[in-house]
C-alpha cells in the first residue's frame, strides 16, 4: 500500500524527528511503501534557526562563541530529514499550497507528536488532512498524535470536531487527549503508543551511533530551563560518581566539567540514550528512550502534580502510570544513590509489550479496514 504520512518529521528536536523515522520504519517493515509529504511550515524553520532575532546580549555572544557545534547539530539534523527520512521531493509551506496539489495515495497517516494541537506555532490543518478534496476515497488513519493540552476554547473545539469527520480509524497518544477527542465523535477513539515505544529496541540500535565515552555518565536532556535541573545534576555527580553529559547549550553549565554533546545527531542522540549509565529528563521521549532502553532514569515534573496533569507533564505521567513506573516522577529533594540507580523493569517490560501489541494491532486493522 501507497501511504503518505503527515507529522512535525522536520523540526530540529531529537524527538521530532525520532519519532517520525519510528513509525515510518514500523509501516516499512508491514510491507507498505510509505513517505512524508514534506510540509515545513515557515513558522517551524524560524524556530530552528540557530541564531535568532531574539538572541541578545550576552546570549548571543554566547550562541557566537558554540557557532561551529550548533552549525554541525543543524546540518545533522537537516541530513537526517532529508536523506534518512522518506520525504516527497516537493516541499509543501502551507496547508493552502498542498490543496493545489493532488495526491494518489492508497491510505494516509498522520502523527505521532503534537499535530494535533491549534495552538502549536507551526500548526497546520493539513495534520486533519483538510488539504484532500472532498470524498477523497483512501484510508485516513491518525496514529499517535498529541493534542498537547485540552483545554481548549469552544470554537476550537467545534473546529477540531469538524477536522476529524473525515478519519476512518482515530487514535491518539494520551488518556485526556482520548477523552476530548471522544466527546467530539461517534467514532471509537483508540488509546496507542508514542512511535519511539512502538519501534523494538532492537530497530533502534540499527540507528544508534555508539558513544565515545567509556566511563558510566549521566545523560541529562531537558527541553526547557526548569525544575532545578542545574542543582540537582551537581548532586547526581557527586552522588554516583559519574559523568555527566548534556545536550542543552545552557550558559550556566558552560563552564562545568560536563560533556557537552552540543552538536550530537539523532543517531548520537539514540546511542548516548541506549549506553547512559543514568538519565535525567523532562521531555516524554527522553522518558520513552530510558524506558525503551531500560536505564535507570527520573523523570522531573512540577512540584504540584495535580497542575502538572493540566499541562504538558500528564503526558509523562500518563506512561509511567501505565508502565508502573510512576515512583519515577521526580519533583524536589535529594534522591538516594540507592533509589536512584536501581529500576526494577520487570513488570513495565511486560506493560510495556502488550501496549505496543495492541497499538500495532490498531495500525494492522486500521489500514486493512475494508
Amino acid at each position: 500500500m501507497k501511504i503518505g504520512q503527515l507529522t512535525f518529521h522536520a523540526p530540529h528536536n531529537y524527538g521530532s524527528v525520532l519519532q517520525a523515522f519510528a513509525l515510518s520504519k514500523i509501516l516499512q517493515n508491514m510491507g507498505h511503501k510509505s513517505e512524508f509529504i514534506n510540509l515545513r511550515p515557515q513558522s517551524q524553520k524560524d524556530t530552528y534557526k540557530i541564531i535568532k532575532p531574539s538572541n541578545k546580549g550576552i546570549r548571543l555572544i554566547f550562541k557566537l562563541m558554540i557557532y561551529p557545534l550548533l552549525k554541525k547539530r543543524f546540518n545533522h539534523f537537516e541530513r537526517f530529514i532529508n536523506d534518512v527520512l522518506p520525504i516527497t521531493v516537493r516541499e509543501y509551506s502551507s496547508t493552502e499550497e498542498m490543496r493545489q496539489d493532488s495526491f494518489d495515495y492508497d491510505a494516509y497517516v498522520v502523527g505521532g507528536d503534537q499535530i494535533w494541537n491549534p495552538v502549536c506555532p507551526d500548526f497546520e490543518s493539513a495534520y486533519y488532512l483538510q488539504f484532500l478534496p472532498e470524498g477523497n476515497q483512501a484510508k485516513k488513519v491518525s496514529y499517535s498524535p498529541s493534542l498537547g493540552k485540552t483545554d481548549f476554547d469552544k470554537h476550537t473545539q467545534e473546529l477540531i470536531a469538524q477536522w476529524i469527520k473525515c478519519f476512518d480509524s482515530i487514535s491518539v497518544r494520551e488518556k485526556r487527549g482520548a477523552e476530548l477527542i471522544q466527546t467530539l465523535t461517534d467514532k471509537k477513539v483508540d488509546l496507542v503508543c508514542d512511535p519511539v515505544v512502538l519501534l523494538d529496541k532492537e530497530e533502534w540500535s540499527k540507528l544508534a551511533v555508539k558513544p565515545k565515552f567509556k566511563k558510566p555518565y549521566i545523560l541529562v536532556y531537558f527541553l526547557d530551563n526548569n525544575h532545578g535541573s542545574r542543582d540537582l545534576t551537581e548532586y547526581l555527580r557527586k552522588t554516583t560518581g559519574y559523568e555527566v553529559v548534556i545536550f542543552n547549550e545552557y550558559m550556566r553549565d558552560f563552564f562545568k566539567p560536563y560533556h557537552k554533546a552540543y552538536s550530537a545527531s539523532p543517531e548520537e542522540f539514540v546511542g548516548l540514550f541506549m549506553n547512559a549509565s543514568f538519565i535525567y529528563t523532562n521531555s516524554f521521549h527522553g522518558t520513552a528512550f530510558a524506558t525503551v532502553f531500560e536505564r535507570p532514569f527520573i523523570t522531573a515534573i512540577a512540584p504540584d502534580q495535580e497542575n502538572a496533569r493540566n499541562n504538558n507533564d500528564s503526558r509523562k505521567i500518563d506512561y509511567l502510570n501505565m508502565l508502573g513506573l510512576e515512583a519515577r516522577l521526580y519533583t524536589t529533594g535529594s534522591p538516594s544513590k540507592e533509589y536512584l540507580l536501581n529500576v526494577d523493569f520487570t513488570e513495565a517490560c511486560k506493560r510495556r509489550e502488550a501496549f505496543r501489541k495492541d497499538s500495532m494491532d490498531y495500525l494492522t486493522n486500521a489500514l486493512n479496514k475494508q
